[in-house]
């Protein structure tokens, strides 16, 4: 397995998990809603992490299952047909041919294994289920000389994510997988395939954006560091973050669904 590039030890990956997810669960509520999440469903939540999606489908569905290698966050979420479980998905099985719905995001970007684990994602599916897998694509946060303004601040955050991209990539973690995701489900003989693509502006001011951004260069210094970009580079950009004098285009997030052939 690869090395998980946040320290869920850190009592700042809470607040780092909940920027994340007051960023992208309006979007993956989105795709969950065009696939119709219903009343009678059993649901499966792979990496569930602080919660939030776990919830929203706890509030749509019969059954909500939500695993993670660390469940305290998931702990919290205040649901009673709500199942909490401690869970490796790449060495320990997952039921087959029972959840009407199978979700994760940003999982299998971080993990080698992640063909045998999408294969196991779809196996848990009944006939007629739904597979919804969404990953991250970094190529908006290095592309800064296309995507924004081109000056000091713009490219030194391209040469930091690039720093970091080249340090994931070290650890087995693919930052380009969420771009693959429509033609793995296609792969596995799903249908009814469809995507969502959504980019990530981080704007001037104390925003979400602006927090996740922050707490996620924080989390990534020694992965950067080791990839050979001076601590004082780093500072100076994390210094432009919380002055408000930071603006750029985050990495894109893709999700994915397609449908098991009942």
């Amino acid at each position: 397995m690869s090395e998980y590039i946040y320290d869920a030890s850190l009592e700042d990956e809470h607040t780092r998990l909940h920027a994340l997810e007051a960023v992208l669960d309006p979007g993956s509520i989105r795709v969950l809603e065009t696939v119709g999440v219903q009343k009678t469903w059993q649901c499966l939540e792979v990496g569930g992490g602080g919660g939030s999606i776990a919830y929203w489908l706890s509030q749509h569905a019969a059954v909500v299952v939500a695993t993670d290698l660390d469940t305290r966050f998931l702990a919290r979420v205040p649901a009673s047909n709500l199942e909490v479980r401690t869970h490796n998905v790449v060495t320990e099985p997952l039921e087959e041919n029972t959840y009407d719905l199978v979700h994760s995001r940003d999982v299998l970007e971080h993990i080698p294994e992640r063909e045998a684990v999408l294969d196991k994602m779809v196996a848990a599916l009944k006939p007629g289920g739904w597979l919804v897998a969404e990953d991250v694509d970094f190529m908006g946060a290095l592309r800064r000389e296309v995507f924004g303004e081109k000056n000091d601040l713009t490219l030194l955050d391209a040469r930091l994510w690039d720093a970091a991209v080249t340090g994931m990539k070290s650890r087995g973690i693919d930052a380009e997988y969420g771009r693959r995701l429509p033609w793995r489900l296609s792969a596995r003989g799903l249908i009814d395939i469809g995507a969502d693509v959504r980019g990530t502006f981080v704007g001037q001011g104390v925003t979400e954006g602006m927090t996740l951004h922050e707490l996620s260069l924080q989390q990534l210094r020694p992965l950067v560091v080791s990839a050979g970009i001076p601590e004082g580079d780093l500072d100076r950009l994390l210094e432009a973050v919380r002055a408000g004098e930071y603006m750029g285009i985050g990495p894109i997030h893709i999700a994915a669904w397609g449908r098991k052939p009942a």
